[in-house]
C-alpha cells in the first residue's frame, strides 16, 4: 500500500499536526506502508529514512504588515499562490489551509505522471483543493481532532467589539471546511466525544466517521527516576488558548495553601501576556512560574517531577499532556469536557471534574496532593493505560485497518 499524507504545517514543535505526521508516518512505514508526504512550512523534521517529502511554498505572512516583507518577499508575493494568500490574510482571512490545499493539488497531478497511490490522507487542513483532489480517483480520509468551531467560540468570549468579532467571524474558514469535509471518504478523530462534536459542527454522519485514539511516544515519555517535588502542580499547553480555561486554574491557586505552586510550560511574559495579567490579578505571581519552550527531555522530566498535572480546559480534542503525564507515572487532575473523560480513568489515573469549578478543582487537587500512597496507585496505572492505548504502534495499527475499510468500500463502488 502507498499512502500520500497532506499537512499544511509540518514540523512537530508547530503544533500538533506535524507531531502527528512525523510519529504516524513512522509506524506506518514500519508496517510496511509506503509513505510520500506533501508539506508546508515549517518543514517536519527529516522523514527520508521512511518517507519521500515534497515541500510547498507558503510566506507566513498573516501577522506581517506588508511594509514589514522586505524585498524578498515583496517579490515573491506575487507568484499566483502567494498573492492570493496575501490577498486573503489582507482581509482578515486565515488562508493557508486554501493555498495549502490549491498547491497540493497540482503538485499531486505531477506526482502521477510516476506514482500511484492507494489512499490519500489530508490533516487537519480541509481546503478546497481536496475536492477537485477526488477527480484523480483516489479515497481520501481526512483527520480532525476538533472542529474550528470549538476554537472559534472561545475567541468569541474575549472579543470586545464589533470589529473584533468580526475579524473571528473571517478568521476561522468554516464554510469551506464544512463543505469540504462532508465530501471525504472517511472522517478520522481521536475521541467518541470528538466524532460527536464533528457531528453537531458539521453535519457529519456517524458511519463516516472512525475512532482511532492519539498515539504518543512511550518509550520518550516514561518516568526519569527524579523525586517528586510535593505541592507542585503542573500545566503543558498554550497559555493563550482560550480553550484551556486558565482562569479557573488560576482561581483555584487562590483556594490552595499558599506552598502550592504551578509550572506552566509555555512562554510568559513578554512574549505572551495574557496568563500572566490574569495571574497578577489574583495575585498569585510568588507561586507561578513559566519555564518558556523546554526541550523533550526538560519535559519529560518536568513530568516525572512535578506531584500533579492539571488541566482546567473548556474543551480538549485529546488532551495530550494528560496522556503524557500518566506515561510518565503523574497523576493527574482534570476537568469532565471533550475527550479528557476517555483519556483519563477517573479514581484511577487521576480526578475528573466539573469545568468552570475552581472549588472543584481545588479539592481534587488537594486530594491527590495529601495522600502520596494514591499518587503512586494512580501512576502506575497511568503509566499501563497509556502502553495499552495511546501509544504510536497502536494508534498506526488502528489507522491502518482504517485504511483498508475505505480502500474495500472505495473499490466496491467503483
Amino acid at each position: 500500500m502507498r499512502a500520500l499524507f497532506l499537512c499544511y504545517r509540518g514540523n512537530p514543535f508547530c503544533g500538533g499536526q506535524g507531531i502527528y505526521l512525523y510519529h504516524l508516518t513512522r509506524e506506518l512505514a514500519a508496517l510496511g506502508v509506503e509513505i510520500d508526504v506533501i508539506v508546508g512550512p515549517p518543514y517536519p523534521d527529516p522523514l527520508e529514512g521512511w518517507a519521500d517529502v515534497y515541500k510547498t511554498e507558503n510566506l507566513n505572512i498573516w501577522s506581517i504588515r506588508t511594509r514589514h516583507f522586505g524585498p524578498d518577499k515583496l517579490q515573491r508575493v506575487l507568484s499566483p499562490w502567494n498573492f492570493v494568500d496575501y490577498f486573503l490574510t489582507r482581509m482578515h482571512v486565515f488562508g493557508e489551509m486554501e493555498t495549502f490545499s490549491g498547491r497540493a493539488f497540482f503538485k499531486l497531478r505531477d506526482l502521477l505522471r510516476t506514482r500511484r497511490y492507494d489512499i490519500i490522507h489530508d490533516v487537519q487542513c480541509l481546503g478546497w483543493g481536496l475536492v477537485p483532489m477526488r477527480g484523480y480517483g483516489i479515497p481520501i480520509v481526512t483527520t480532525v481532532h476538533h472542529p474550528l468551531t470549538r476554537d472559534r467560540e472561545a475567541d468569541f468570549t474575549h472579543d470586545k467589539s464589533f470589529w473584533e468579532l468580526m475579524t473571528t467571524v473571517l478568521f476561522y474558514p468554516l464554510t469551506m471546511q464544512r463543505f469540504v469535509i462532508n465530501r471525504l471518504d472517511r472522517v478520522i478523530t481521536s475521541s467518541t466525544e470528538g466524532a460527536e462534536e464533528l457531528g453537531r459542527a458539521f453535519g457529519v454522519r456517524r458511519d463516516r466517521i472512525s475512532v482511532v485514539y492519539n498515539g504518543m511516544d512511550v518509550e520518550m515519555f516514561r518516568n526519569d527516576g527524579s523525586e517528586r517535588e510535593p505541592d507542585t502542580l503542573l500545566f503543558v499547553g498554550n497559555t493563550e488558548d482560550h480553550k484551556k480555561g486558565l482562569i479557573y486554574l488560576f482561581e483555584a491557586m487562590t483556594l490552595l495553601p499558599e506552598r502550592i505552586t504551578l509550572t506552566i510550560v509555555d512562554e510568559g511574559p513578554p512574549v505572551r501576556t495574557s496568563a500572566f495579567n490574569m495571574i497578577k490579578r489574583f495575585g498569585i505571581e510568588d507561586r507561578v512560574r513559566f519555564t518558556g519552550k523546554v526541550s523533550l527531555d526538560r519535559l519529560v522530566n518536568l513530568y516525572s517531577s512535578k506531584a500533579v498535572l492539571v488541566m482546567s480546559s473548556l474543551y480538549e480534542g485529546f488532551g495530550l499532556p494528560a496522556a503524557e503525564a500518566m506515561a510518565c507515572e503523574t497523576p493527574v487532575v482534570v476537568t469532565a469536557v471533550g475527550s479528557l473523560p476517555e483519556v483519563v480513568a477517573h479514581n484511577e489515573t487521576g480526578l475528573i471534574v466539573p469545568p468552570e469549578n475552581p472549588r472543584a478543582l481545588a479539592d481534587a487537587i488537594m486530594m491527590v496532593l495529601k495522600d502520596k500512597k494514591l499518587q503512586r496507585s494512580m501512576g502506575k496505572k497511568g503509566r499501563m493505560r497509556t502502553v495499552e492505548n495511546f501509544a504510536w504502534p497502536v494508534a498506526a495499527q488502528n489507522t491502518l485497518a482504517v485504511y483498508e475499510d475505505v480502500i474495500r468500500a472505495y473499490r466496491r463502488a467503483s
